[in-house]
């Protein structure tokens, strides 16, 4: 964990320090909405800060409605630092739009995790919601349907039509085979890769998978083949 003032009277954050943004949130059509975007600090202060997002052609945010969340990070020494900020102002110019954001008091790391899976059944569908980024920030998000192809006491895969990315906290309700009530679960995105023209593959890692859970799935990869 690293202190917002710490980062700026160390000057570790100083105007160009290159940052990431993941912006989630929904289309005009209620569709999810997920950017994330590489930015340029352009000031930062006690209480707010800006950035430049730079793009060539049209800018992603104009598609943007409603923001769910907006994780902020950056690397120092090799450490990924991030936090969750509120945007105050967005201002768009020719190739490029500044947004400003209030500072945040702390900055937090993260580890990964894997384990190996076994596969699931053809059809094995999910209903999903973006629910945040590395930990639970958002409410009343838009469902989606995604395509479970394996899973383990640690994580699953799917095939989705809609774009994830890295870092994003979902909700997962499933069923397992032979299973008759839904499992709930929330997991981390840790890739995200086109799989088709019009699908991506995501891989997601559970977070905090309640005991009961766990037995079932375990109880499932141990009657399932590899």
């Amino acid at each position: 964990m690293m202190n917002w003032t710490y980062a700026l009277t160390q000057h570790i954050l100083v105007p160009k320090t290159e940052c990431k943004l993941i912006i989630v949130g929904e289309n005009a059509d209620g569709q999810p909405f997920c950017l994330e975007t590489r930015v340029f600090l352009r000031e930062a202060g006690l209480d707010f800060f800006s950035v430049h997002v730079y793009f060539d052609l049209a800018n992603p945010l104009d598609k943007l409605e409603q923001i769910s969340f907006i994780e902020f990070s950056f690397q120092d020494q090799g450490i990924n630092y991030y936090s969750f900020v509120d945007l105050v102002q967005l201002d768009p110019e020719v190739s490029s739009c500044v947004l400003k954001l209030v500072s945040p008091q702390e900055l937090y790391s993260y580890q990964n995790r894997r384990h190996i899976r076994k596969p699931l059944p053809p059809l094995t569908n999910a209903t999903c919601r973006v629910i945040g980024a590395r930990q639970n920030s958002a409410e009343d998000t838009p469902a989606f349907i995604g395509q479970l192809l394996e899973i383990s006491r640690s994580g699953t895969s799917m095939i989705t039509s809609h774009r994830m990315i890295e870092s994003l906290m979902l909700e997962l309700s499933f069923h397992l085979p032979e299973v008759e009530a839904p499992l709930l679960l929330t997991g981390e995105v840790r890739s995200s890769t086109p799989f088709s023209s019009d699908s991506y593959r995501v891989g997601i890692e559970f977070h905090d998978v309640p005991l009961s859970s766990l037995n079932l799935i375990d109880t499932y990869c141990e009657q399932t083949s590899s």
